[in-house]
């Protein structure tokens, strides 16, 4: 099966053993004084390595450096969305402040530096040096920001979570928005090729899913993040993902795989508990499908790329032609929030936006990152 974006953005995140923040502070510095001091020093270091066209700002109540290549409504709009979401994240799962500072990079195209460039995606969490790196400020920001926010509450809990766990909960949060103050998690796209792997039996059973290791979990990335993300939504929906979020961490020692977590949570059996969560995901309804006309179009002639999908033409008549907000070569990174790793995705994404909706489209134009607006046209069946 071919990989649907947030797999193909985002399958190669790096996992390390969780580092433990040291509790030999200097002498005369308490822990916040300390972050602030290692903060300023990131920030100096990264406008020495990064030079003229970047800026740096720091989050101090966060414990979030930021090093940036774009404009000020850009970078403002990347610190409102991950201080928002840290804030959430307080109240739902990872309750303590970072113990370290994390350095959030949003480059220019040229500067984006790939840890395994076989693969294609915008946005990577390397837990080694506590470095985010983002192309863009779509659902993958707040993906890799997830590791981020993970891997210190991991650290704080001397802990190592397994490979289902961080992209299951990742894949969750990515595709969330706030509603009267609070997150409400979104299905994505990969819920209608989980479901035809559920229908043709092909899903992996629990007790396989929860003991594999990271390269096994890629070499069948798709489908196992897919299974990991919903794992998670069921969970959520129950009102019981903080309860096994807790539980596991509780039982860790004697449960690393986190299946009597499951267990204790839902108060029945694996097997039963898997049953039950494949007849719930068969009654989730996709909200997309080419059943539902009429459908959004922008209007754009498209090919991949490693980093996006690049627009090589119009339709005539288009909506996007006739704007002329986008341009030849631009790469496209999301659609209204959502990552568009390859023509397909981007498709999918203009058609969960509605017939004459104004949208955000990210797109890479002469190495930068710029914020179109773009009014959608509209596709009859």
């Amino acid at each position: 099966m071919r990989l649907s974006v947030a797999v193909i953005l985002l399958t190669i995140t790096m996992i390390a053993a969780a580092e433990i923040p040291s509790d030999k502070t200097p002498a005369g510095l308490s822990e916040e004084p300390r972050l602030a001091a290692e903060a300023k020093a990131l920030a100096e270091a990264a406008q020495k390595r990064y030079g003229p066209g970047y800026t740096t700002e720091i989050d101090g109540r966060r414990h979030i450096v930021y090093v940036s290549a774009l404009d000020s409504y850009a970078r403002g709009r990347a610190a409102g969305i991950l201080g928002a979401y840290s804030d959430q994240q307080r109240q739902i799962l990872f309750r303590r402040p970072l113990p370290w500072n994390v350095t959030v990079i949003l480059p220019t195209l040229s500067d984006y530096r790939r840890p395994q460039p076989m693969f294609s995606f915008a946005g990577h969490y390397e837990p080694s040096t506590r470095t985010l790196e983002s192309l863009s400020l779509s659902d993958v920001l707040i993906h890799e920001f997830t590791h981020a926010l993970h891997h210190g509450d991991q650290a704080l809990a001397n802990q190592r979570h397994p490979v289902w766990i961080h992209e299951g909960l990742a894949s969750l949060f990515q595709r969330s928005v706030t509603r009267e103050g609070r997150l409400e998690m979104l299905p994505g796209r990969d819920l209608a090729s989980l479901q035809e792997a559920v229908r043709g039996h092909k899903a992996r059973p629990f007790a396989a899913l929860l003991a594999m290791q990271q390269q096994a979990f890629m070499d069948d990335a798709e489908l196992c993040y897919a299974e990991s993300h919903y794992i998670m939504f069921y969970l959520n929906q129950l009102g019981k993902l903080r309860e096994f979020y807790e539980s596991y961490k509780a039982g860790y020692a004697a449960d690393p795989a986190g299946g009597a977590a499951l267990v204790k949570t839902l108060g029945k059996p694996l097997d039963e508990i898997e049953s039950d969560w494949r007849e719930w995901v068969l009654r989730q309804n996709v909200p997309w499908t080419p059943a539902h006309p009429p459908k959004a179009r922008l209007g754009i002639k498209m090919e991949a790329v490693p980093e996006g999908v690049k627009i090589t033409g119009f339709v005539r008549g288009s909506a996007a032609e006739r704007a002329g907000q986008l341009k030849f070569g631009d790469i496209v990174l999301s659609v209204a929030g959502q990552g568009a790793g390859t023509p397909g995705d981007l498709t999918a994404a203009v058609q969960t936006c509605q017939p004459g909706q104004t949208i955000d489209i990210e797109v890479i134009r002469d190495g930068q990152l710029t914020l179109v607006r773009q009014l959608l046209g509209v596709t009859s069946p």
